[in-house]
């Protein structure tokens, strides 16, 4: 059973046989008969993780969790460079939404209140990219404006906990998206004292 799965739930034929929690391995011994079916559930819930500056990642399930960031593309020509170092153009991927929130800081408690499930109506043929995200999360979070691009890239993660001051006083709704369907990425977000 995966780790991040509290209550996983076992049924042989339609009919429960054992709820099992997360990071232990379930061994089912029986005499098998042709057209058994075992059915696995695995319910999935919203945690953090801790990384650098004591920012938090939004994960569910086994999905780490980013910002929605609008992407616009451009390609930039790159005379003379060999294949091995870009060749002679590649795609430039700017923002053009803002970037720069905090979380707000929440109880573990009620996690799956403050960050909103949401799954998709239709799973497209490409699911992989921002307008096809098959799942997201809504959140709340609040712009930093002390934290802005440097090297053409977000700058240095503030530390967290970000006390109030430094952030925009406005509460905004956010999306958040599975990472790999997303090429501009914050997935390490600071945390904002309430």
């Amino acid at each position: 059973m995966p780790v991040w799965c509290k209550n996983a739930t076992i049924k042989l034929n339609g009919r429960e046989w054992q709820k099992a929690e997360g990071g232990k391995i379930v061994e089912i011994k029986r005499l098998w008969c042709s057209g058994d079916v075992v059915e696995l559930t695995l319910p999935m819930h919203t945690f953090f993780n801790k990384w650098a500056e004591n920012s938090r990642s939004v994960e569910r399930g086994p999905l780490v969790y980013v910002l929605k960031i609008g992407e616009q593309h451009k390609l930039v020509k790159n005379p003379g460079y060999p294949e091995n170092y870009g060749g002679e153009s590649f795609y430039e991927v700017r923002p053009t939404t803002p970037w720069n929130y905090g979380l707000i800081e929440s109880d573990k408690q009620d996690l799956d209140k403050q960050f909103q499930f949401q799954a998709g109506s239709q799973t497209s043929l490409y699911p992989w990219n921002l307008e096809n995200a098959p799942v997201s999360i809504k959140t709340k979070g609040r712009r930093i404006p002390s934290w802005q691009i440097y090297n053409d890239m977000a700058g240095p993660l503030p530390f967290s906990p970000t006390y109030r001051i430094e952030a925009d006083a406005r509460e905004e709704e956010i999306t958040l998206i599975p990472y790999g369907c997303s090429t501009l990425r914050i997935a390490q977000f600071p945390v904002l004292q309430k």
